[in-house]
């Protein structure tokens, strides 16, 4: 297989560098300049004209650049005769979603969406625990994501990032929208959204700060999901409440409890001590290659992409 990389980021390089380790090292890349990678020792062709990449006839396209330009990057991609993987959030608008699908249909394409915090062990044994009734019938979520925004990337200025930038698709509610991805996954479809954003940090970014997110899903069950920009050291934290019991993650120290009624019943998930963040991405990858070559629909689909820009959009604009 040929790979088309859309955008050589940090995320691109990630992409690039599993690629190379599952053994695929025909690889093609589309960027607006021609310079040195950031983390691989090693050159690729580099085309900085799309149509000029897309007549090397790649089997599959990672579209990895800035959010605001996914969605035309994907459908020029997708009219070439490219499969897509594309990057979270799928995109900043709800528009010329159809016409993307269209394309895909038209031209018996897959494309998946890199939320890879479904491969996460500890996600997977919740959506295992709530599913099977552990802790009774579910009543709400509260979770809460915050990092420091000019510690993500700290050879680049920040306040130049498409993270920080709204003309580009940036801000927490959809740069940080995993959180967004998997209350949908694990809860079904949603009622109503309310969303209060908070610009009252120093950051100096254009896009909101902070954002608290309710969601009230039609099967009952409430959602509050805070996400921001700010918070140093960062803290990731979910906890689900049911009527039996509730279960508690603390994604930076892989910690999963549940607990229940009675209190003598504490059950703590232990990873892997093997497990490594890069792990998430090697097995997204992997399901995404098995999709392209066995023509199958893919595991996160762009329905469901496009479901958690919907719920970011309404939050925001609330």
């Amino acid at each position: 297989m040929k790979f088309l990389v859309c955008g050589v980021g940090s995320i691109g390089e990630r992409h690039i560098r599993n690629l190379l380790s599952l053994g695929y090292d025909d690889i093609i890349l589309y960027r607006n300049k021609n310079q040195s990678l950031r983390t691989i020792n090693r050159e690729f062709p580099v085309y900085l004209d799309l149509e000029e990449a897309l007549s090397q006839n790649p089997d599959a396209a990672f579209i990895c650049n800035p959010t605001y330009l996914h969605i035309e990057t994907a459908i020029r991609c997708a009219e070439s005769g490219c499969n897509l993987f594309i990057e979270k959030p799928v995109s900043d608008s709800l528009e010329l979603q159809e016409k993307l699908k269209c394309v895909l249909d038209k031209n018996n394409k897959i494309a998946m969406v890199g939320y890879m915090m479904r491969y996460h062990p500890c996600v997977l044994k919740i959506r295992e625990w709530t599913k099977g009734g552990k802790i009774g019938k579910v009543v709400s979520l509260r979770a809460t994501w915050g990092e420091y925004l000019p510690d993500w990337h700290p050879w680049e200025d920040y306040r130049e990032t498409y993270a920080a930038l709204r003309e580009m698709g940036g801000g927490p509610a959809l740069t940080l929208s995993h959180e967004l991805d998997l209350a949908l996954w694990m809860f079904g479809e949603v009622e109503k959204v309310t969303g209060l954003s908070n610009f009252n940090s120093n950051l100096e970014i254009d896009t909101e700060h902070c954002i608290d997110i309710l969601i009230g899903f039609k099967n009952g069950v409430t959602a509050n999901i805070h996400l921001d920009y700010v918070q140093k050291p960062p803290k990731r934290c979910t906890e689900i409440v049911g009527t039996e019991g509730r279960i508690e993650f603390d994604y930076y120290t892989n910690k999963l409890v549940l607990y229940t009624h009675d209190v003598s019943t504490v059950k703590e998930f232990n990873v892997d001590g093997s497990f490594d963040r890069n792990d998430m991405f090697i097995s997204e990858l992997k399901d995404f290659i098995e999709s392209v070559k066995l023509n199958k629909p893919s595991v996160i689909s762009l329905e469901d992409a496009f479901r958690s820009v919907d719920v970011a959009l309404r939050a925001l604009e609330s």
